[in-house]
């Protein structure tokens, strides 16, 4: 019998190749029908040109959720970074039981079942609460995105600027993400239950810059920023006060070489999508034109 599976998120950073890895293999599936959730209709059009039904959803309004979810059996489930998540999942979670949702994929975090950081924690209790209202679920835990990399470069610049020091960090290409997601939600029964921590490459950032220089031919260094000063940047760029204050908190552990977690790193993405996973390198040679234009002022 054909699925009908909602992504919630679908503009976002692993939303986005979710659906395009789905319509990609629809056509090896029994007819499933992808469903993009979008906060504005000023989103569709993207979607309309791959033939992808959309839906309004705003996680604080019930009923669009509700209506969203009609007819939904497979849910991908990812929420905003702020202490909202907590009641927004609560909400789309009840309703999907309402709705007899069968299985739940949910864009969870790495260490949120064991390290003590509020932002992680959050994502264990989503976690818990799928688990016990019974759905068939499949946790994703990945740790630091290679795009947040990207998204730190600036026009006319080569220097990469974290807070990270130059401990070794342990990274995960989004697009990875998105395929494990899109194996669960294709086949639910072979990742029934289960909990994959995606963690493809522990590098620290200064090979990150030189993996970049090489693949790009600019010349990138990176500098470390002070990670004492990461709660006042990440206030400044507008985070919610009580996420701001937790992620500060890790990024800083992470810096002095605690929790990083480097031990993590695993073939998961081989084992379920049978494809190597992506680790600087590939990430880097698929992104140079991207890299480029940034630098260069022309995206």
């Amino acid at each position: 019998m054909a699925a009908r599976i909602l992504i919630t998120g679908a503009t976002g950073t692993v939303g986005r190749p979710l659906v395009q890895s789905l319509v990609q293999t629809r056509s090896r599936t029994h007819g499933d029908a992808i469903v993009a959730g979008i906060h504005t209709p000023a989103k569709q059009n993207q979607f309309d040109a791959l033939g992808i039904e959309t839906v309004l959803l705003d996680y604080a309004d019930p009923k669009s959720i509700r209506a969203a979810l009609a007819g939904v059996t497979r849910l991908f489930l990812v929420t905003g970074y702020s202490v909202d998540m907590l009641v927004h999942a609560k909400n789309v979670l009840d309703a999907a039981h309402a709705v007899h949702v069968e299985h739940v994929v949910h864009l969870g975090a790495a260490g949120s079942e064991s390290q003590p950081y509020p932002h992680l924690a959050w994502h264990a209790y989503v976690e818990s609460y799928i688990q016990t209202l019974g759905f068939s679920y499949t946790h994703l835990r990945p740790r630091t995105y290679m795009t947040n990399v990207l998204r730190g470069l600036r026009r006319g610049s080569t220097v990469i600027r974290q807070f990270f020091d130059n401990s070794a960090v342990t990274w995960i290409d989004p697009g990875d993400i998105a395929a494990v997601a899109a194996a669960a939600l294709l086949n639910p029964s072979a990742h029934r239950n289960a909990a994959y921590t995606l963690a493809a490459e522990a590098l620290p950032l200064s090979e990150v810059a030189s993996t970049l220089a090489r693949a790009t031919n600019i010349p990138f260094t990176y500098e470390p920023l002070d990670p004492a000063r990461a709660l006042e940047a990440l206030t400044k760029a507008g985070m919610e006060p009580v996420y701001c204050k937790s992620l500060a908190r890790h990024i800083n552990d992470v810096a002095l070489g605690v929790n990083s977690a480097v031990s993590d790193v695993n073939d998961t993405i081989e084992k379920v999508t049978g494809r190597p996973r992506a680790r600087w390198n590939d990430f880097a040679q698929r992104h140079r034109d991207t890299i480029r234009r940034i630098v260069n002022g022309e995206s």
